[in-house]
């Protein structure tokens, strides 16, 4: 994608739009509480943003697979890996305190490799498929998923405003991707 006003990222977002609309319909409109329906939009904003963004970058591949590979419905949609980060570091900050360890002192050089390893391990665990790339490739695929996360917001805000502004507006779908051209 070139940008937010790039003619790209305007074919992306109505690709993202025409995709998330049918992804939705595919979870069906029966009685479903609060919870799985956010539990649906979500994963059907994910799947739609991996298909539209096609090849190219290893993070589509990863949320296809993930949305693939899950035993329940498809709308269905696993803890993200920042739950389970944070249940780790607690782990680690509960054993700390029960075996403390003779501190040294580091020099600023070993400080901030430190620090790069625990942020680039926290990035590894947001962008799908990070686990598996280096850093370099990393940084190219978190900037990538990034600015797909931004346009699709920005989607989903358009959908929202419609939504609101016509409760009847179920049916009228192709109005929005007639103002998203218009406007993005």
């Amino acid at each position: 994608m070139r940008g937010p006003g790039g003619s790209s990222t305007k074919a992306f977002k109505q690709g993202f739009l025409r995709s998330f609309l049918l992804s939705l319909r595919s979870c069906g409109n029966g009685a479903m509480g609060l919870q799985e329906r956010k539990r649906a939009v979500r994963s059907s904003a994910d799947i739609a943003m991996a298909t539209t963004r096609g090849n190219g970058a290893m993070w589509p591949q990863a949320l296809l697979a993930a949305a693939s590979s899950s035993s329940s419905p498809s709308w269905s949609r696993r803890l993200p890996a920042a739950a389970t980060a944070k249940a780790t570091t607690r782990r680690k900050k509960v054993a700390r305190r029960c075996c403390p360890q003779r501190r040294t002192t580091a020099s600023s050089g070993e400080i901030a490799r430190r620090l790069v390893r625990k942020r680039t391990k926290v990035l590894r665990g947001m962008v799908p498929g990070g686990e598996l790339l280096d850093g370099a490739s990393l940084l190219r695929e978190a900037v990538d998923y990034v600015v797909h996360l931004r346009a699709q917001v920005a989607v989903l805000r358009r959908v929202s405003n419609a939504m609101q502004q016509r409760p009847s507006s179920h049916h009228h779908m192709a109005g929005l991707l007639h103002g998203l051209r218009q406007c993005s």
